[in-house]
């Protein structure tokens, strides 16, 4: 009759019952009686909520919400709990081919965790203004090494400027990798062949680092924003604290930071042999050897270099283990592989904003440019050299995490 009878659940459906809008149409992943085990098996189905008749009128598709879940942020969309088949009447309209519902939802995911990362940049982006506004109008205390007889603004003490400076360089880094993303979108819509495939390959590569590192830092940088504010920001009146609830999200849907981790080490790296990360990393190379032709931008352009080889050979040394069929000791610490990755990346988009701000130091905007260049400063000086820890650990022999038992935690 065109159409299956779907029996289950899912939850942590967003926007999945309201009144805002007549029917509600869900994509649902389900497995067809007989179909092999595993993801091979798993096909794509539409299913509405309420589904038409013969004379075209909306009726009842057996789809019920089992609760909704009350939640510390994202409020303006209800997240459900769908029950559908209870009186096995939930029809389900199969979407593409049988058994590779995988697939096409892995094409919407990669597009939505795209779209996280910019939700994510975008509210932690709202907080620093927030903060940056507030600490040019709170006067409090006086500047180290002067006497003045008025209170200084909080703006001017060093810490506070650090504060500032680490939320600017997470939020726009984060929307330069982005935009970065958005690009190789872009060119994989207007090229063909090869040159298309690297393209897809090169997003495919970044999109598990642009969801996940605007998520986690973004979340980081929406609490510095609230330390900003002091006591101010732990309250209700000021916005950098519902900022921060709304952000804690990020690092959760469409797929969690350790979830990425994983897709990033143990698939998008290793399918294809390494080869989608030498081409990055001739992209990053061509971005080092451009810096390095400018005498302000020679010690960033060495130190990314050195940073992207260790990060290499960590990535080898680690793929060892996955051949050698170590595959517990390969993915343990993917979570932190990857939050290394992103600082590597966010570090390479700040040298090619670096490299544009340089050449635009002169003119009319010099406080935009060289703001720009501090921050540049800033995420090299404070933010890179943590990688240095990262990949200590990664490198390590360390299995404390395979080894610590249950009953350990006692």
């Amino acid at each position: 009759d065109g159409y299956y009878k779907i029996k289950g659940q899912k939850i942590f459906i967003s926007c999945g019952d309201h009144d805002g809008v007549e029917n509600i149409v869900h994509l649902m992943l389900a497995r067809i009686k007989g179909a092999p085990k595993g993801s091979k098996g798993i096909s794509l189905f539409v299913v509405p909520r309420m589904r038409p008749d013969a004379e075209g009128n909306l009726e009842f598709n057996d789809v019920t919400t089992g609760g909704i879940f009350h939640k510390m942020g994202y409020k303006g969309a209800p997240i459900a709990h769908i029950i559908t088949g209870e009186q096995d009447d939930c029809r389900g309209y199969l979407l593409g081919e049988a058994n590779k519902g995988l697939l096409c939802m892995f094409q919407m995911m990669n597009e939505a965790r795209i779209a996280v990362g910019f939700n994510a940049a975008s509210i932690a982006s709202a907080a620093y203004y927030a903060s940056l506004q507030y600490c040019r109008e709170r006067s409090q205390g006086r500047r180290m090494g002067t006497k003045p007889v008025e209170q200084s603004l909080i703006m001017e003490h060093a810490d506070v400027k650090r504060m500032l400076l680490f939320q600017r360089s997470v939020v726009e880094g984060s929307l330069s990798l982005l935009m970065e993303c958005s690009r190789y979108a872009d060119l994989c819509r207007v090229t063909t062949g090869e040159e298309q495939a690297k393209y897809e390959a090169l997003l495919g590569l970044l999109t598990p680092v642009a969801k996940s590192y605007p998520s986690e830092m973004g979340c980081l940088s929406t609490s510095t924003a609230i330390q900003c504010l002091g006591g101010y920001g732990f309250t209700e009146e000021f916005l950098p604290e519902h900022f921060y609830r709304e952000a804690r999200i990020h690092p959760i849907h469409e797929g969690t930071t350790a979830i990425h981790g994983m897709d990033l080490l143990g698939r998008k790296i290793a399918k294809d042999q390494g080869t989608t990360l030498r081409i990055l990393i001739a992209e990053i190379t061509e971005t080092i050897q451009k810096a390095a032709e400018v005498e302000s931008l020679q010690a960033y352009a060495a130190d990314l270099g050195t940073t992207l080889e260790k990060l290499v050979d960590t990535t080898m040394n680690l793929s060892m283990l996955g051949m050698q069929g170590k595959l517990e000791a390969f993915l343990s610490d993917a979570t932190l592989y990857l939050e290394t990755f992103g600082v590597v990346m966010i570090a390479w988009q700040w040298l090619k904003q670096g490299l544009v701000a340089s050449q635009k130091l002169g003119g009319n905007d010099d406080d935009f440019y060289q703001g720009k260049l501090y921050t540049m400063e800033y995420f090299f000086e404070y933010e890179l050299p943590k990688t240095r820890s990262l990949l200590k650990t990664l490198q390590s022999k360390t299995s404390v995490t395979i080894d610590m038992q249950d009953g350990h935690f006692d």
